[in-house]
């Protein structure tokens, strides 16, 4: 065997030991930080899940209720281009817990609703959900769903009877999909 071959064979032994050592290295640091990630995972899951304040105490015994009155307007005859028609419904939590709504979505494109609650007013919705939104009313606070329809939005294909829905996703674990009904008739 030459010297170069010797020193190759060497440095060959030399790269598998330092491998091998590497290798126990990161199993012990895996065997140590893994179940310590492990634990803090599992604290921050648990410290999320429990409340932090007397308030959320209530919130999370409580069970929320939502109440809608009316659940039916009827906006009667209206000219197809007499402009907006607006109707409001009363949303109301009756329950004893934070009645969440996370979403509102309409039947129809020509329809659209906004949440008013304590002077402050939510997106405009329609018929594509909204998304990454939510509002939460205490236990006997009311709301006012504003429901806006635009008889000329679908033309003079549009005239006639119109039934519209509104959907609320809520909290309420009677009622996740509450809606509400506007109806119309649109004359030419």
């Amino acid at each position: 065997m030459s010297k170069e071959e010797y020193f190759i064979k060497q440095q060959q032994k030399g790269n598998e030991q330092a491998r091998k050592m590497n290798l126990k290295k990161t199993k012990k640091i895996l065997a140590i930080s893994l179940p310590i990630l492990l634990f803090v995972a599992a604290a921050v899951i648990l410290l999320n899940n429990f409340p932090v304040s007397k308030n959320q105490t209530a919130t999370l015994t409580g069970t929320p209720r939502i109440e809608v009155n009316p659940k039916e307007i009827d906006a009667g005859n209206v000219p197809i281009n007499g402009g907006l028609v607006k109707k409001d419904f009363e949303i109301k939590n009756t329950g004893s817990g934070d009645l969440k709504i996370d979403d509102i979505w309409t039947s129809c494109h020509c329809t659209r609703a906004v949440l008013k609650v304590a002077g402050k007013e939510s997106p405009e919705f329609g018929m594509d959900h909204a998304g990454f939104w939510s509002q939460t009313l205490a236990s006997g606070e009311t709301a006012q769903l504003e429901v806006i329809f635009d008889p000329a939005f679908h033309g003079p294909q549009g005239v006639g009877p119109a039934v519209r829905e509104i959907y609320l996703s809520t909290n309420d674990p009677q009622n996740k999909k509450a809606a509400v009904t506007l109806t119309a008739n649109v004359l030419p």
